[in-house]
C-alpha cells in the first residue's frame, strides 16, 4: 500500500523542516541582535534550541520515544505508542510552529514570553532529569552507568540556561507585574493541547501506523 503524504511527512521531512526552522530563527535572531529587546531574544533562542533538543532526542543518539514509552508510560507496544511519528510531529513541529509565533508577537506579550520559557526550560529539564534517573534504574543491571538519556544535555545546556537568563531578567529589569503570569496559560496549551492530548488518543486508538522501527541509544541495554 502507499504511503500517504501524512506517513510521508511524520517520516524525516518534519524532523528536516524543523531543523530548518531553526536555522532559519538563528539567522533571524542575529540580524535582529540590535533591535530586539530581552524578552524578544530569549523566545528566539527558544526557537533555535527545539530543533537541538528535537534533534538529540529523536535523530542522535535517538531513542526518546522508546524510553518514555517502555519506561514511563509503560507500554505493551513501546515503537508505537503512545509516543510515535505522528505525536512526536505534533508536539515538536508545532511547538516549533508555536515558538516562532510567540518570537514575533512578544513585542504584545512583553514578560509573559518570558515566563513562558521559564516555565518551559525548567519543566523540560526536571523532566529529563526523571526520565533519565527511572532509565538508569531500569538498565543498570545491564550495564547502564551514567544517569543519561536522550534529550538530558541540551535541557541542561540549553532550555535550562535560557530559563535562567530569563529569571535574571525579571529580577534585575524590574519590569516583572502579576499579569505577566498570564504566560503559565502558554505553557498549559502547550502540555494539554500538543503534548498530553496526542498521547491519549494515541494510548486509546492503539495504532501502530506510525510507529517507529528504531530504538536508538538503548538498543545496546535491550540486545543484552
Amino acid at each position: 500500500m502507499a504511503e500517504s503524504l501524512l506517513d510521508k511527512w511524520c517520516g524525516q521531512p518534519w524532523l528536516h523542516a524543523t531543523y530548518f526552522l531553526g536555522i532559519v530563527m538563528f539567522n533571524v535572531l542575529i540580524i535582529n541582535w540590535g533591535v530586539w529587546d530581552v524578552p524578544q531574544k530569549l523566545m528566539a533562542l527558544l526557537a533555535i534550541f527545539l530543533p537541538l533538543h528535537v534533534f538529540e532526542e529523536l535523530t542522535w543518539p535517538n531513542g526518546f520515544h522508546f524510553m518514555m514509552n517502555k519506561i514511563i508510560q509503560k507500554s505493551d507496544n513501546p515503537l508505537a505508542y503512545p509516543e510515535n511519528r505522528l505525536t512526536d510531529m505534533i508536539t515538536n513541529f508545532g511547538a516549533e510552529i508555536l515558538f516562532i509565533a510567540l518570537t514575533f508577537l512578544t513585542p504584545m506579550l512583553g514578560n509573559k514570553g518570558v515566563i513562558f520559557v521559564i516555565f518551559f526550560g525548567i519543566g523540560e529539564t526536571i523532566a529529563h532529569t526523571v526520565f533519565s534517573t527511572l532509565t538508569y534504574r531500569q538498565y543498570k543491571s545491564k550495564g547502564k552507568k551514567t544517569l543519561y538519556s536522550p534529550g538530558l544535555v541540551t535541557a541542561w545546556c540549553l532550555l535550562l540556561e535560557t530559563a535562567i537568563y530569563g529569571v535574571y531578567w525579571l529580577i534585575y529589569s524590574k519590569t516583572f507585574v502579576m499579569a505577566d503570569l498570564w504566560g503559565l496559560a502558554l505553557v498549559a496549551f502547550l502540555i494539554i493541547f500538543m503534548i498530553r492530548l496526542p498521547f491519549i488518543i494515541s494510548y486509546k486508538s492503539k495504532s501502530t501506523r506510525f510507529a517507529y522501527s528504531e530504538i536508538g541509544y538503548l538498543e545496546k541495554y535491550e540486545s543484552d
